[in-house]
């Protein structure tokens, strides 16, 4: 739809320039050139924010390892995030390991549209989110290597 938006905005462009500078209203032909465009806009519009509303959905369990006001560098692990790692090894391994494929898949997508939300003119505060969320799968990739390695090192040591 982009693409489609950028082939129409040079004759949208001349057709709203001429009707300011000759001080009146379309014909018929542009106007139809005009609602087309209009249509296209508002239906790229609704499936960008769908899109981006799905994505914040798909990536919001990623919420639940930040606290209030806590800083995003290394932090000492607060109280809430101890009871987050508890309830996870409460967890059966398979709904585990298959919201942690569905995070991968979320953050993947959320990497290849980033680009094509912000170009579409999404929300600011909403692309923001995003792009904590998606610096908090880093994190959280960041804390299971580490875990994983200092694992790795307690079994050399047994």
């Amino acid at each position: 739809m982009n693409r489609q938006l950028l082939e129409l905005n040079p004759q949208y462009h001349a057709i709203t320039t001429h009707l300011f500078l000759e001080d009146r209203d379309a014909r018929p032909q542009e106007q139809r050139a005009l609602d087309q465009r209009n249509h296209l806009l508002a239906q790229r519009n609704q499936l960008r924010d769908l899109l981006l509303h799905a994505l914040l959905a798909a990536l919001s369990p990623l919420q639940r390892l930040r606290t209030p006001g806590a800083a995003r560098s290394a932090a000492p692990r607060t109280d809430s995030q101890g009871r987050m790692r508890h309830d996870d090894a409460d967890a059966p391994a398979d709904e585990t390991s298959a919201q942690s494929a569905c995070l991968t898949q979320a953050y993947q997508d959320a990497l290849e549209q980033l680009d094509i939300l912000q170009d579409s003119g999404a929300p600011c505060a909403l692309i923001q989110q995003l792009q904590c969320l998606m610096h908090d799968y880093k994190a959280l990739l960041t804390r299971e290597r580490r875990l994983d390695d200092a694992t790795t090192q307690c079994q050399r040591l047994d």
